[in-house]
């Protein structure tokens, strides 16, 4: 009987070294992290792994020589992993208050008073001798526990304000007239922003024919020519009218032995989606469209498990997103159509001036020549 009490002891006293050490590393996770530091930022640190060992190793002190049962100082009898456990406590207090008057967030200021609080009564060993019993046992617990959700509702609201905002534009100068190529930057981040909360590492940004002149596609986890293939064999474009004649949303399941999803389409196009994604060893993927009212821009896929990656409510938060995605995208192709009208009047303008200003006509032709190379190629263009 001693045994098996001493056990279930040994065992308790494991559980509460694994809850402070993972509130330990938990003060590192406080920023958002992209899906590229996720696995390094997860991982244990030489000094969490140190003060886990240090934890247990009072724990097994404890098991091998039982407390003194005579009162210390006000019938507080001292206990050494708690010692130890208010220690790693309270240095995780000091971290979240710190957060605190640096954010001023009220949830921060909650978690550091109930690891504070937590501590202090692990430091004074619950007052048994003194109370009769655990009165106060359960009370930091229940204030840790509120305050965890509290600074969980408020990570979600600064996540939603930060990303309509974040996919409310493209971060790039709207008086320059831009290729697709100079935009892969911005489509890249909003991308990487999109996947960091998924579990998942990979997804690709298709967009639909009509725009690859002005939106560029963008991947990541995938080859290096992945994007490009789903251009060149017309998977993209499938793919991109599937998910927008279907309301926005298309699902593919099992995709070797998978017939082809209604609305059909001809000339074999969903073959050629099928074989550009089971050359990258995917089977299961999710296509969300890139739409507004008027518009259909391409779509977003992401590869996934057997198992759904998204749930009801995560899958018309995502719809929700993408709309986002596809409004900051139209807003961007009407400035960059202004801008490229803009700069044909200011052509047509120059190309006059240097007409009317030169009577050499070879020298003028070079300077029309030149003058259109600011919107188009011109290596080989004759005028």
């Amino acid at each position: 009987m001693g045994a098996h009490h001493a056990a279930l002891s040994f065992a308790a006293s494991l559980l509460l070294v694994a809850m402070a050490v993972c509130i330990l590393i938990s003060t590192r996770l406080t920023r958002r992290i992209t899906s590229a530091e996720r696995r390094e930022a997860f991982r244990p640190r030489w000094y969490e792994l140190l003060v886990a060992v240090g934890c247990i190793g009072l724990a097994f002190w404890n098991l091998q020589q039982p407390l003194t049962h005579g009162p210390l100082w006000f019938g507080i009898t001292p206990d050494r992993l708690e010692i130890g456990l208010a220690a790693v406590l309270s240095y995780s207090s000091f971290h979240f208050y710190l957060i605190w008057r640096r954010r001023g967030s009220v949830a921060f200021w909650a978690l550091s008073f109930s690891l504070l609080f937590w501590a202090v009564l692990m430091v004074f060993g619950q007052f048994k001798a003194r109370f009769g019993g655990d009165l106060l046992g359960p009370v930091p617990q229940m204030l840790l526990g509120v305050s965890m959700v509290m600074v969980l509702f408020e990570n979600e609201r600064n996540a939603v304000q930060e990303n309509a905002l974040a996919f409310s534009k493209l971060d790039v100068d709207p008086m320059r007239l831009l290729s697709a190529g100079d935009l892969v930057p911005s489509m890249q981040s909003i991308l990487e922003r999109l996947v960091a909360p998924l579990p998942t590492s990979r997804a690709v940004i298709c967009v639909s024919e009509r725009w690859r002149a002005v939106l560029p596609s963008v991947q990541m986890g995938f080859s290096s020519q992945f994007a490009a293939k789903l251009d060149a064999t017309g998977a993209g474009e499938y793919i991109c009218e599937l998910a927008y004649r279907r309301g926005g949303f298309a699902s593919f399941r099992n995709l070797r032995d998978m017939n082809e999803p209604l609305p059909a389409f001809p000339g074999g196009r969903f073959e050629q989606f099928r074989e550009a994604l089971l050359a990258e060893n995917i089977h299961n993927a999710t296509a969300v469209s890139l739409q507004t009212r008027e518009h259909n821009f391409g779509v977003i896929l992401f590869p996934h498990a057997e198992r759904r990656l998204f749930g009801d409510s995560n899958l018309r938060l995502l719809i929700g997103l993408a709309l986002q995605i596809g409004l900051t995208l139209e807003n961007y192709v009407v400035m960059h159509d202004a801008q490229r009208r803009t700069k044909e009047y200011q052509l047509l303008t120059q190309i006059g001036q240097a007409i009317s200003s030169r009577l050499d006509q070879d020298e003028v032709l070079r300077s029309v020549q030149k003058e259109l190379g600011q919107i188009f190629d011109t290596s080989n263009f004759y005028v």
